[in-house]
């Protein structure tokens, strides 16, 4: 005879995941961040055809005490990019907290969750110090020498193809 699983058996497996591997979900796009036109710190997306995500989540990197900011369009996002505000989304989008502002001296990290699916486009560890204006758009990429992620300004075009390669 089978013994009998507890109820809760598929939620501890969920939980104990990511204890025990890296179930991270797969990238299928890149964010990036930067200031727009008005000096507003704004999240840039690309992503791969039919996995076009529908919300950025920005949260605060070792401070569990700031809410989480997530931007939530109407539908999933048109075209293979976008650019949003974090402050000032555009009209029809479902904000939380209703009048997101990020705060000087914390380090934030964004990312843009495909719902419905496993997976994401992910982005950098920013401070509004680190973001610049002008299309420099920042992300992270690993640098063996000092065993750590370092900050890297780019265009659309290279985090377009950033993107793809996840395709």
């Amino acid at each position: 005879m089978r013994p009998k699983l507890h109820k809760y058996a598929p939620l501890a497996v969920l939980l104990a995941c990511p204890l025990l591997t890296s179930c991270a979900p797969p990238d299928a796009g890149a964010t990036g961040m930067t200031l727009d036109a008005q000096g507003r710190p704004t999240a840039v997306v690309a992503w791969c055809p039919g996995k076009a995500p529908d919300t950025i989540i920005i949260a605060a990197v070792d401070d569990d005490s700031e809410p989480r900011i997530v931007l939530e369009a109407p539908g999933k996002f048109p075209g293979r990019t976008i650019q949003v505000p974090i402050t000032d989304p555009p009209a029809g989008w479902r904000v939380t907290p209703p009048s997101p502002s990020l705060k000087p001296h914390l380090v934030y990290h964004a990312y843009a969750p495909v719902t419905g699916s496993d997976y994401t486009a992910r982005g950098p560890r920013f401070s509004l110090a680190r973001l610049r204006g002008n299309g420099q758009i920042l992300r992270q990429r690993y640098d063996e020498k000092t065993d750590r992620d370092v900050d890297i300004y780019i265009g659309m075009d290279e985090l377009v193809r950033t993107a793809n390669d996840y395709c």
